[in-house]
């Protein structure tokens, strides 16, 4: 998602809810030992995160919103983090445990419980996706066959459990990290045809290649909005979208991002060339960016949709980027 969508999102955000989720997390940080501790809020979307400042440092508070987060979700969410860490290939934020060991802290305010986690703070700035420079593409494709190809050779430990993103967890009706179902009630019957038009194709891929080499964990919303340029290296970070999925979705979330634009397909070129420097990609699977690219973008509009559904006040930013979606989605149909 966009930079400008993101602060606009920000800013129509539900005080209510902000200032409820902020009382969480205050009382979740009690459950460690920071000398202390104050709060900056960040920014509120599918979750609430604050900055974190205290005697020992910065971290990353996040409050979980999102409809399907349960706590063995979360814990292995840090499971994935920690083990990338012990690779020494890349920096990653640290995983910050409570007091009685777990990732996991449940905060409560007036009545409600939501998961909270901390991770350490990185002081760099995100990269974001206005970039001069696209040869920084083959540096991020290294850095997505890195991820696939380290967590495929992972003893998943005892209990670790990630959602799936397959047609169904992705666009179909319970889709959308939950918000599908209400979502898909917002679009007029064409719009859901066309939907449900890319929703068919995707099972039809499915059905036709296995998972042996295509399948397994994935970052799941790593943009340039989720990569920070810390001493010319680059740090991923937000692996809340963390799940067992098609590799070449993880590459379509960030060509998403520049589909339409001349620089495309030289931003491509270099993303493909890094990612088969260390691990391989058929050009069968590469043919179908346009398909996952495609399921990005009704994913991305029916989370919105089933989200200001949620959240009135979300409304009028949602229904404007909604239809920018829409249209990049008509844009590529052609393509698929």
């Amino acid at each position: 998602m966009s930079e400008n969508f993101l602060t606009a999102m920000k800013q129509e955000s539900s005080a209510e809810q902000i200032n409820i989720n902020t009382e969480i997390a205050s009382n979740a940080i009690k459950k460690y030992s920071f000398q202390s501790p104050k709060l900056k809020f960040i920014k509120h979307l599918e979750n609430t995160t604050y900055k974190l400042s205290a005697e020992q440092g910065d971290f990353l508070v996040r409050v979980y919103c999102g409809l399907n987060n349960t706590v063995k979700d979360i814990e292995s969410e840090a499971k994935i983090i920690e083990y990338l860490i012990s690779c020494n290939n890349y920096t990653y934020q640290k995983p910050i445990y409570n007091n009685s060991d777990n990732f996991v802290s449940i905060g409560e305010a007036s009545g409600i419980s939501k998961p909270v986690s901390i991770l350490s703070w990185i002081d760099s700035p995100i990269i974001g996706h206005d970039i001069d420079d696209i040869s920084l593409f083959e540096k991020l494709g290294k850095l997505f066959a890195h991820i696939h190809k380290k967590i495929a050779d992972w003893q998943k430990p005892i209990n670790f459990h990630r959602p799936t993103f397959d047609a169904d967890s992705l666009i179909g009706k319970n889709g959308a990290f939950g918000y599908a179902n209400s979502g898909y009630k917002y679009f007029d019957r064409e719009t859901v045809s066309l939907f449900e038009s890319v929703y068919q194709r995707l099972i039809d891929f499915e059905a036709v290649n296995g998972k042996e080499n295509n399948f397994g964990i994935i970052h799941g919303d790593l943009h340039l909005n989720n990569v920070i340029l810390h001493q010319s290296s680059l740090i991923p970070i937000d692996f809340d979208d963390s799940g067992w999925g098609y590799y070449i979705y993880d590459l379509a979330v960030i060509l998403a991002n520049y589909w339409g634009i001349p620089e495309y397909s030289a931003i491509k070129i270099n993303l493909i060339k890094g990612y088969r420097t260390t691990r391989k990609m058929s050009d069968e699977i590469e043919n179908q960016i346009p398909l996952f690219i495609a399921v990005r973008y009704i994913c991305i509009a029916l989370f919105l949709a089933g989200k200001s559904e949620q959240e009135v006040t979300l409304k009028q930013t949602a229904s404007k980027y909604i239809q920018f979606y829409l249209a990049k989605l008509k844009n590529i149909i052609s393509c698929i």
